[in-house]
């Protein structure tokens, strides 16, 4: 990152571009940790599921030795 005096010297398209350049490498930054968030919340929704599908499994089990 430019100093702020550096910055200040620089023209006006200079910095214009200087700080088009900073949004656009801090956009695919956004984007690549959305991946990662999207793919962590992918990880416990399955996880989630399969917690849910054994208390299921186990509560049915205890339902049906219950009867017999």
């Amino acid at each position: 990152m430019g100093k702020l005096s550096t910055i200040a010297n620089m023209s006006r398209y200079e910095q214009m571009n200087y700080y088009r350049a900073k949004r656009k490498d801090a956009y695919s930054q956004l984007q690549t940790l959305n991946s990662q968030a999207n793919a962590l919340v992918s990880v416990k929704l399955s996880e989630a599921q399969g917690l849910g599908n054994l208390a299921a499994k186990i509560a049915y089990q205890r339902g049906t030795n219950k009867t017999a």
